[in-house]
């Protein structure tokens, strides 16, 4: 992924990024942790199943080329629903810099 999408963001703001993007991603795919960001999740219907042996294979965090923010780009493995297991698959999720302290927010 290093090579696909060059380095654009300071390591240390990637690294915030790619780990904050996993969390993310992971509550998308898993339902675990979705109250952490409720604007993000409560919009979307319910769902009744959820993928199971999630892993992120890789994280990385870069400026978000359409629009302000950033981006973590994420490669992840998991059983979907049927119960049929996949690696390989990619995710990204978007986030821009809200409130006084600069919080990163995932934006749909």
């Amino acid at each position: 992924m290093e090579d696909a999408v060059p380095p654009d963001l300071p390591p240390d703001i990637e690294e915030e990024v790619a780990e904050l993007g996993r969390r993310v991603w992971l509550a998308e795919v898993t339902g675990a942790g979705r109250d952490q960001w409720p604007g993000y999740f409560l919009p979307a219907p319910a769902r009744s199943a959820f993928y199971t042996r999630v892993r992120v294979q890789a994280a990385i965090g870069r400026r978000d080329p359409d629009g302000p923010g950033v981006v973590a780009h994420l490669v992840w493995a998991g059983s979907g629903p049927s119960g049929t297991y996949m690696d390989g698959r990619s995710a990204t999720v978007r986030f821009i810099r809200t409130g006084e302290t600069g919080t990163w927010t995932p934006q749909r």
